[in-house]
């Protein structure tokens, strides 16, 4: 899979969060398709296929927020335990809190990345670049 084929699904319910991302993956040249949903109730019908996604493909990379409200991240990824299609799917969890690393206890450590959400732009500037080189890492 080539960098520009990328399809990213993206779960956070800050509006902020997401245009300063957004701008970030573009000053660093994260060529991609971002999908955002900002409820996590509507990310598990995505990742499952229900309802109105029942023909979108399946995402190449996951962003995930733990703190969402209703069902969070955490409850997301424990759904994503149970499915092995799923727990393939490269994870990024990118959250306010250093202290959940044990979320990702049972996924392939290759294919995940807990990283804490910066407060300057400078520093989101070096997440987007973590996460850039993540995907080659993932390829299959």
């Amino acid at each position: 899979m080539k960098k520009d084929d990328i399809k990213i699904l993206w779960v956070e319910d800050s509006i902020g969060d997401i245009l300063l991302i957004k701008e970030a993956f573009e000053q660093v040249g994260l060529t991609h398709r971002l999908d955002v949903l900002s409820d996590g109730a509507e990310a598990l019908n995505y990742l499952f296929k229900r309802g109105r996604y029942a023909r979108t493909a399946k995402p190449d990379l996951i962003i995930l927020d733990l703190n969402l409200p209703g069902i969070s991240g955490r409850d997301i990824i424990k759904e994503m335990r149970n499915d092995p299609v799923l727990m393939r799917i490269p994870l990024v969890i990118l959250t306010s809190s250093n202290v959940d690393r044990d979320v990702l206890e049972g996924f392939d450590a290759s294919r995940c990345l807990y990283l804490v959400k910066p407060t300057s732009f400078e520093d989101l500037l070096k997440i987007a670049g973590q996460i850039k080189d993540f995907l080659p890492s993932v390829d299959d």
